[in-house]
């Protein structure tokens, strides 16, 4: 079985390849973005998108969301950062789902929710949030599971990186980093949306799920073998900082990313 027709709020990097790879499995798909960009006449027909300010006071009006009302399952991608109060933008969206009937929501939730503390972190394990944006997105995570619907996937997505964007970019451009003993808890691009079409073809009431690469190397290891991938230098990192941080496991085997 395959994702049904579906709407995807946050055309970014995880939303333009899914909302693509839904085309391909001949899915009709309706998104929104915030600004459109030249990339977009790229997209084909069957890809519905428009531009919305999301902060603005008749957003949420019903009649500019008409592409939506026919799509029974939506994506939300849509970061903390790019609205300015989040938890209300949500609550609006999610609305205006309940109003057109909407059987099923995924959202991209971040493991950002567990903190920093080094330990086992898994689905059952208290919830942390130590910065203002883990902590919105763990009251959009509520808001979600409060929200009646009768599909709801919880996506907590690890690091994402891939080859056109890379975190080893930014690391090269800094000295003597930290953590590098820290166990890392990276998700790859593809497996990410991989992730999301699994939820999407496969509903099951509600679900929170940890999507994170299996194996955690040492921050230094992962980097300078991603370095070695890449044809790019290697970053400086501070052997003597050992302190140590948590990793990102779960408990169930029902999503399993795959490594790139």
């Amino acid at each position: 079985m395959g994702a049904p027709d579906a709407a995807v709020l946050g055309l970014g990097y995880l939303g333009r390849p899914l909302a693509e790879k839904l085309y391909q499995q001949g899915r009709r798909v309706a998104a929104i973005k915030r600004h459109l960009t030249s990339d977009d006449i790229n997209l084909p027909p069957e890809v519905s998108l428009s531009a919305h300010d999301l902060n603005a006071a008749q957003a949420f009006d019903a009649a500019r969301w008409q592409d939506w009302a026919d799509k029974p399952l939506w994506f939300c991608l849509l970061p903390p950062s790019a609205v300015a109060d989040y938890a209300m933008v949500l609550q609006n969206w999610l609305s205006l789902a309940q109003t057109f009937g909407v059987q099923h929501i995924i959202y991209g939730s971040s493991i950002s929710v567990y903190g920093d503390e080094a330990r086992l972190c898994n689905e059952a394990s208290t919830l942390n949030p130590h910065t203002a944006s883990a902590e919105k997105v763990l009251a959009a995570e509520q808001l979600f599971l409060n929200s009646g619907i009768a599909h709801i996937d919880i996506l907590r997505l690890g690091g994402l990186y891939s080859a056109s964007r890379h975190p080893l970019t930014s690391l090269l451009k800094k000295s003597r980093i930290g953590g590098a003993q820290q166990p890392v808890n990276m998700l790859h691009q593809e497996s990410a949306v991989a992730a999301l079409l699994h939820a999407a073809a496969h509903p099951a009431g509600v679900r929170i799920r940890n999507i994170v690469s299996p194996a955690h190397p040492p921050k230094h290891e992962f980097y300078r073998a991603e370095a070695a991938k890449l044809g790019l230098p290697e970053a400086d990192f501070d052997m003597a900082d050992t302190r140590g941080g948590k990793i990102v496991a779960s408990l169930y085997n029902d999503f399993i990313p795959q490594a790139v």
